[in-house]
This record gives structure tokens, sequence and C-alpha cells, in this order.
């Protein structure tokens, strides 16, 4: 079977244009009026498909093409439809699209599916509006419980999910929620760009994900001496600055050396304190971000920053380390790689196997049902900004290979 030409671009520049009125790229962050809008537009198209559609408690999103055989786990396939601040129109929404594509042409062929085949669109998966992210996988896999949906702050006003959740008109509570587990879901299959420079660069149409990177985000704290810039002499100065770059250039040159291709570590946030122009910092507070695929890589690098603090307390300061956020690295399902692959083969689509250093909704899922990606090449290797661009013949390739593994699945004999 072949994709529709055009039919999914289309789709996801009609959706980009559901974005709050006066911001740059496309910004649709959930429980918004532009995410209902968004929200609305997507059940449309399914109702037009021929799907049965289904908005949980918190917001999920679901277009079901019912199965012969009720006994047999639902197929899912998606991804999430809120995006960053001032993001692109493909992340997330290429997910849906693909699916939805899936969707129709298994109705074309005119041999229906023993499983049911689920279109999931997730919210609040970018967790640009309560600082967590994944928060829609998280709650269908019962991860996230309803008293964190209390608990839960909007970071801009402070009111707690539970009050948003409300005002936009859902429950927010846990029943009728369809929790995702091995009796319910066969699998969860999520097409997403790369958001990386990789493939364009190779010239390979698609990414057959292994892994998805592990996370270790820490704030180190750097303690130095506040002093006035003009009377201190350089060499008795104790600037808490100069204590945080020397160790993250040492960082830098050590992790590219021991661990290139393995891993990658970033300070997104740097703060100097007093922050004058006139005074030598005392202090200077700053953020690692530390992924990789392999758990005793991150060990390593967290054991690694640790030992920084001698580098600092030559220089007569001293260093405390704080961790923030912890997360082990997720296999993808091995038979779904496999199934991908031959998939990949009988489309004519050149893959490679990769890992993926970003998060993403299968991660979450991957932790009750098998779960598999694959990634299309974003133009350029740019993600999450207003260049970001999938080509239509990239999207519609991995809707027929995705349509391929959804046609695997249902043939397999055995059930789990």
């Amino acid at each position: 079977m072949k994709a529709r030409s055009g039919w999914i671009s289309q789709f996801i520049d009609t959706l980009s244009k559901k974005t709050e009125i006066g911001c740059m790229g496309v910004q649709r962050l959930s429980y918004t009026t532009a995410y209902r809008e968004g929200v609305n537009y997507v059940s449309q198209v399914m109702r037009d498909e021929g799907l049965q559609v289904y908005e949980d408690p918190i917001g999920n999103l679901f277009g079901f093409l019912q199965g012969e055989d009720p006994s047999c786990p639902m197929i899912l396939s998606g991804s999430h439809l809120d995006t960053v601040q001032c993001g692109g129109a493909y992340d997330g929404a290429a997910g849906v699209a693909c699916a939805l594509e899936a969707a129709h042409m298994i109705i074309e062929s005119g041999v229906p599916l023993r499983h049911t085949f689920g279109v999931l669109g997730t919210i609040e998966e970018e967790g640009s509006r309560f600082g967590q992210a994944l928060l829609g996988s998280r709650f269908l896999t019962g991860a996230f419980e309803e008293e964190q949906v209390n608990e839960l702050l909007e970071k801009e006003d402070g009111r707690t999910m539970n009050a948003v959740i409300r005002e936009y008109g859902l429950q927010g509570m846990l029943k009728n929620r369809m929790l995702v587990d091995k009796g319910r879901v066969r699998a969860f299959l999520e097409i997403h760009g790369e958001q990386g420079p990789v493939l364009e660069k190779k010239k390979i149409q698609a990414g057959i994900v292994e892994m998805i990177a592990g996370i270790r985000w820490l704030e180190v704290i750097v303690i130095g001496e506040t002093g006035h810039s003009g009377t201190i002499p350089m060499g008795e100065r104790k600037d808490a600055g100069i204590g945080a770059f020397r160790i993250l250039l040492y960082l830098n040159r050590e992790i590219t050396k021991r661990y290139s291709g393995d891993a990658v570590l970033t300070a997104g946030r740097l703060c100097l304190e007093p922050g004058s122009i006139n005074c030598v910092p005392g202090k200077c507070s700053f953020t690692l971000d530390i992924r990789s695929g392999k758990k005793e890589i991150l060990k390593e690098i967290t054991e690694l920053v640790q030992t920084m603090r001698g580098m600092v307390q030559d220089m007569g300061m001293d260093m405390r380390v704080k961790e923030l956020s912890s997360r082990d690295p997720v296999p993808m399902d091995s038979l779904l790689q496999k199934y991908f692959a031959k998939s990949c083969e009988m489309a004519e689509v050149s893959y490679m196997k990769m890992n993926s250093g970003a998060g993403h909704d299968s991660m979450v899922f991957a932790q009750r049902v098998p779960a598999g990606m694959l990634f299309l090449p974003n133009r350029g290797g740019v993600s999450h900004c207003p260049e970001e661009y999938i080509s239509g013949k990239d999207l519609e390739k991995g809707a027929e290979v995705l349509y391929g593994v959804i046609r695997m699945l249902d043939r397999e004999e055995r059930r789990i």
C-alpha cells in the first residue's frame, strides 16, 4: 500500500495554523484555546476517516479503528499534539499524521485487522505548562496519579493542574481512564523526526531506534568570595565564575575525548551572583544535562563531576552538587526493531540503527508494553523551532513503513 501523495503534509500544515496568535512558529501549549482548536481539527479528521473518537479525562485523544477479534489487544500508534513555545509544525504532529495515514491505508486495503488499531495524540508531552514532561503518557500507564493532578502547579500563575484541566472542560479524574498495559495493548509505535543531523547527513531515509538515552540533571554551585572588581588583585581573588568555567571547560574536553558518540553534556543554565558588573562573583550556579544510552556512562560522568571539587578547592573555593533528575536509558523492543527493519526493506526505505538523545512518549509506554520508534530526517537537523521541517516524501515513506509493521503485528500467531 502507498500513502496518499501530499495528504500528510497538508494535514500538518492545517494543524500548524491552530496556534496562539502573535507567536513565532507554532505554539500550541496544552489546555489552551489553540490546543482545543488543534484537538477539534484532529478529532474531525479521525471521524472523517471512519475512526471512533475518545478523549480521556486529562486530554489524551484516541481514534479507534475496530478490529475483527475483540480478544486481541490493540495496536497503538501516534505521538503528542502539544508544542514547545515558538516551536515547529512537525514535532509530535508527524507521528499523529503518519498513524492517521496508516489507518486510512488499512481501510483502503479492504483487508481489516484482527486487532483494533488506535491513533493516539498525547497531551503535555513537552512539559511546557507544568514543568514535567510526558504527563499524558504517564497518566495512561499509571505512572502519574490523580493526586498529582491536584499537586502540580502551572508555571505561569501557580494554578493546580486540576484547576487548569477543569477550566479546559475535562474531569482530570482517573475514572474512565484507558490504562495502557500488556492485557490491553500489544504494542505502541511512534514515528518522529530525528531532531538531529545524522540521517540527513548520511542521506538515510529512516532511523530505527534501539535505545532512548538516560538523563542525569545536576545543579553545581561553586562558592567563592564576593569582592570589589577594582580593588582585589587578580592573584587573590576567589572568583566563582572562573572556577565554574574551569570545571565546564575540563568536562567538555573530557566528555568529548572519553565518550565521543556515547554521551553528551550540556550546561544549559548559568547564574553569577551577585550579578553586578563591578563585583567579583562570589557564587556561580550552573546546570548539567548528561545523556547517554549506557547507564554505566551516566554513572561515570556523574562521579567525574563530583571530583571537580578538588579543582576549585585548589583555588580556595568550594563546590556543591545536587541531583535534580535521574532517568535510566530505555531500550526499544527488539522484535519491533526487526519488524521496522523488514518493513523498511519492503518499502524500499534505507535505514540505520540509532539511539535517541531526546525523551519521547515511547520511553514511558515501554515500561508497560513493547514499544518501537522510527525516526525521519529533519531538514538541517533542527527541531523545536519555526524552521523545523520533514519532507512530504519522507513522511509518506514513514507511514508506509508503519503500515507494514502494523500488518506484521496483526499476523502474529502468539498473544501477549
